[in-house]
């Protein structure tokens, strides 16, 4: 199929790897993201209103304009494409950017309450922070615009955990229908006081151990983050000479936000969203080589998505692969850095193994492989799925075009 997606380029820069290559080297080796506090202390976690410290992992770039390394990250993926800067010129090229950029923190929109005279600015620099260049990702969207020519202005797309694999889904959807022929989505993830609130409200950091399907894991581990995928039309890349690729086919659903903490009916959407990709792609479980799914360490998210995989996998198992434990969850671009694993899992037909942190809860156990170093396969299909707060459900099979 000519309006076929394909993944053309990627790059990521992550506080557990700076590359793509750094990324599968340290998954090779079992390593593990460094994780650092949050706040100073314990007592001042509990004065800004939490119940103790938490645990994140934090880019040493904290700049808090990314703009230069976007541009980077963004002209690594065109390198690897083979494309020029100039192939983001053109009506039939969608840029979308995802996630969290510059913000103000909540903390010093806190301070504006407690020192709000125009003498504090001295005594409180905090307050200046509140400027206008610190809390919008416009700027963002008008630089990429402006560097690379864009006809368009890129969306800003923020939907909770699938803002980045809801960006690939319109992607994949305008070149299926044959709106586009190259799209490129762009994920900046940085953390701010007001997300940790927002996570631990969502009871996301109940624990101090973090693993997907784990047993005892209430938690995730907040990470920040910058990634870029692109994708390309088939026929774009034959017209290039090139003929072979991971291909993306991809579906959304979209259930009531309210009742996303429904562990049951979360199970049985989950369901009919993998039964309907894989029937889209004609694809069977036994057709997977794996599967990566959302499982970030989150009790409930994780048992509704255990209970659905192991539903469908009754009869004929199929590998789970899940990273978030060992190298962080970069909340709205994860997504990517998950295709990112996939299509070398594909290209390179052998699975990278995470590392555990914990026990596995029995529903999965007997799929979830961990700590088994690298496995060889030989299939061209693997399924990733994404789950977002917002109640967005994702399904994307990957299928290696070159078998």
């Amino acid at each position: 199929m000519d309006n076929a997606a394909i993944i053309a380029g990627y790059s990521l820069y992550l506080p557990f790897a700076e590359n793509y290559s750094q990324l599968i080297n340290n998954l090779r080796v079992g390593k593990r993201v460094n994780e650092n506090y949050w706040f100073a202390s314990d007592e001042v976690a509990l004065k800004c209103g939490f119940r103790g410290n938490k645990r994140v992992a934090r880019l040493d770039q904290i700049d808090d304009s990314p703009l230069a390394l976007l541009h980077r990250l963004i002209d690594d993926a065109l390198d690897q494409a083979n494309l020029s800067k100039s192939a983001l010129t053109g009506e039939r090229v969608r840029v979308y950017l995802t996630g969290l950029g510059p913000r103000v923190d909540g903390m010093d929109y806190k301070s504006f309450y407690d020192h709000n005279d125009v003498e504090d600015l001295k005594c409180s620099p905090s307050i200046s922070r509140l400027h206008v260049n610190n809390m919008s990702q416009d700027e963002l969207a008008y630089n990429i615009a402006h560097k690379y020519r864009l006809n368009y202005l890129p969306p800003n797309l923020h939907c909770t955990s699938n803002s980045s694999l809801t960006a690939v889904h319109l992607g994949c959807q305008a070149i299926y229908n044959d709106g586009a022929d190259i799209v490129c989505v762009v994920n900046c993830s940085k953390i701010k006081t007001q997300d940790i609130w927002f996570l631990e409200n969502q009871s996301m950091l109940d624990s101090e151990s973090v693993q997907p399907f784990g047993q005892n894991s209430r938690s995730v581990l907040f990470a920040e983050g910058c990634c870029v995928i692109l994708l390309e039309s088939k026929a774009h890349r034959q017209a290039r000479g090139i003929n072979e690729g991971v291909q993306l086919k991809s579906t959304y659903a979209q259930i009531s936000a309210s009742r996303s903490n429904d562990s049951a009916w979360l199970s049985a959407n989950i369901i009919k969203v993998i039964g309907k990709i894989l029937d889209d792609a004609n694809v069977g479980l036994g057709d997977l080589c794996a599967i990566i799914p959302h499982g970030n360490g989150s009790s409930n998210s994780d048992k509704a998505e255990a209970k659905a995989i192991a539903m469908l996998s009754d009869k004929q198992p199929v590998p789970v692969l899940a990273y978030k434990g060992q190298l962080g969850y970069t909340t709205t671009g994860s997504g990517i850095v998950d295709l990112i694993i996939g299509e070398h899992s594909l290209r390179q037909r052998e699975l990278l193994t995470p590392v555990s942190n914990d026990d596995i809860i029995e529903e999965i156990a007997s799929q979830l492989l961990t700590d088994i170093g690298v496995i060889k396969h030989e299939k061209k299909h693997l399924l990733k799925t994404g789950l977002g707060v917002d109640g967005s459900i994702i399904g994307i099979v990957m299928s290696d075009t070159r078998i």
